[in-house]
């Protein structure tokens, strides 16, 4: 996704775990969203959602595409194409910028939208966009910043994409137990320990990409789940979201 390729193409297991799981992601982020927005009109829509704005759809549009980049880049690593996958970077860093801001200006609005899971009150779910754009970016510009080290760049990487498959999954209807924060951050998580599984049989240990981004990412979900029902939180999200409002 980033500005840069690996300078050798990618090792076969590389090409086979990265592709394969941005299709899951990619899979994943279509259903999650398919009732609220990308089927809206065929699926019936989850209760309280108010239309799409202007906003929602400037949102989804640049979202999906940065989705369908990232899934685009890892396929042509390894189809060896890394020279398209430079070429491509430039426009996921032209478009970084752009999606914290629409994400952040679109978190507070979706609050007024109730576009969150509907077992989660909307104030509560606002812990969850907005606390993960500072982590976005940070993965993202750690990434950017190790692009000329390839297995630090895919895996810090994979680890924001990760934060991007909460409101996905968040959205689907899930049975008990598999709700709440259990869909939200567990359910995502699976990837970051499919991640730590690889690293153990492709390099005999976890990559310390692997365990920082790791940290940073399960750091910041535990604090969210932490602060999300408080009623510091709720006053801030209660202000927050009365500026877009």
């Amino acid at each position: 996704m980033a500005t840069l390729a690996p300078r050798r193409p990618a090792a076969p297991a590389d090409r086979w775990f990265f592709t394969s799981t941005a299709l899951l992601m990619l899979a994943l982020v279509f259903i999650g969203f398919a009732p609220s927005y990308y089927l809206s009109g065929i699926m019936p829509p989850p209760p309280g959602l108010k239309p799409a704005t202007t906003l929602v759809h400037v949102h989804a549009l640049l979202f999906s595409a940065w989705m369908l980049l990232f899934v685009l880049q890892t396929q042509l690593v390894a189809w060896r194409r890394t020279d398209l996958h430079r070429a491509l970077g430039t426009i996921g860093f032209v478009m970084l910028p752009a999606m914290i801001a629409i994400a952040t200006v679109s978190a507070l609005h979706g609050v007024h939208r109730a576009s969150g899971p509907p077992m989660i009150p909307p104030l509560t779910f606002l812990a969850v966009p907005l606390l993960d754009i500072p982590v976005f970016a940070l993965l993202i510009g750690g990434a950017l910043a190790n692009r000329r080290t390839p297995q630090t760049h895919k895996r810090l990487m994979f680890i924001a994409m990760i934060g991007m498959m909460s409101p996905a999954i968040g959205r689907m209807p899930l049975a008990p137990p598999f709700v709440g924060p259990v869909a939200i951050f567990v359910l995502p998580d699976l990837f970051l320990f499919a991640l730590v599984l690889f690293d153990l049989m492709t390099m005999g240990r976890v990559h310390q990409a692997t365990v920082w981004g790791g940290l940073l990412l399960v750091g910041s979900q535990v604090l969210r789940v932490l602060i999300w029902e408080t009623e510091a939180w709720l006053a801030f999200a209660r202000w927050a979201s009365g500026l877009v409002a």
